[in-house]
């Protein structure tokens, strides 16, 4: 049975490519409105990062995360787009700013509006770029650009624990909070691997489009951020900004998916490519 995925999820476009699941007709010309399901930023299905290419990230430091990236000239979807940072690109942030809060639009469900949906990042040449598509490695932190010289790069799930770490060889170098499948659409326990197609950066998800009779689930998601499908049955690692932050470490109370807040979903999505492993275990 489907959990998350919809049944036809990957569209591109020349350029930057604009993602809805459901419908979405990619294109990186037109200004959005906030309730169009195409997005400020990311291509989907980045390519994994090259380990002899991939910038240094030092503490603090910005970089574009989820694909091309498309700035603007105020802090609103609906300001001119005057140029597009490539991914992994590198940035200078001279400070944040509140704008549109583009993530949840006019989505009235959402029953946790967490403050960062509505901050977006004034660069160092003034132009604004929204803030969940730059990533900035915190104190303490590994680099998820880590190159393993050799070791596996893999992930390891424990839904007793209710966290993701991020693993080189047998040392987990990033350990998250996260939220998975409840006890009536547990996370797929075992051994699997991040799908060849299974990266997109921006998606709708919908019960309908994953499967599910209405008499089981019903829910319609848009612009899910950073879900890298694992188990060809709808199950993923991605954004959960639905959900309130107490949750995330504590609670498991996705459809089969594995939940995060934003800065570990998006360090998951650097870290990983096509092919990573993905172990679920109690």
């Amino acid at each position: 049975m489907m959990h998350c995925r919809p049944a036809a999820f990957l569209l591109l476009s020349v350029a930057v490519a604009l993602v809805g699941c459901s419908s979405g007709e990619p294109d990186p010309t037109p200004t959005p409105s906030p309730t169009a399901t195409s997005t400020p930023a990311p291509a989907t299905s980045t390519p994994a990062p090259d380990p002899t290419s991939t910038p240094e990230i030092g503490v603090g430091a910005a970089i574009v995360v989820g694909g091309d990236v498309r700035v603007r000239s105020a802090p609103t979807t609906q300001s001119e787009a005057v140029a597009t940072l490539s991914d992994l690109t590198p940035v200078t942030i001279a400070r944040a700013v509140q704008g549109e809060n583009w993530l949840v639009g006019t989505q009235t469900w959402v029953p946790t509006v967490p403050d960062w949906t509505s901050t977006w990042y004034e660069l160092s040449d003034g132009t604004y770029v929204y803030a969940a598509f730059l990533f900035i490695l915190q104190p303490g932190q590994a680099s998820p650009l880590t190159n393993p010289e050799g070791a596996e790069k893999w992930i390891d799930v424990n839904v007793t624990t209710q966290t993701a770490s991020a693993m080189i060889g047998e040392a987990a170098i990033y350990t998250a909070p996260v939220s998975s499948g409840s006890p009536q659409f547990p996370s797929p326990p075992g051994s699997h691997a991040v799908e060849p197609d299974g990266r997109i950066a921006v998606e709708r998800m919908t019960s309908a489009q994953a499967g599910y009779d209405p008499n089981q689930a019903r829910y319609d998601v848009e612009r899910v951020l950073f879900t890298q499908y694992y188990d060809q049955k709808g199950d993923a690692l991605h954004l959960n900004y639905w959900r309130p932050a107490s949750v995330f470490g504590r609670t498991a109370t996705s459809h089969g998916c594995v939940g995060m807040q934003l800065h570990d979903a998006q360090y998951f999505w650097l870290f990983a490519e096509a092919g990573t492993r993905v172990e679920i275990h109690v």
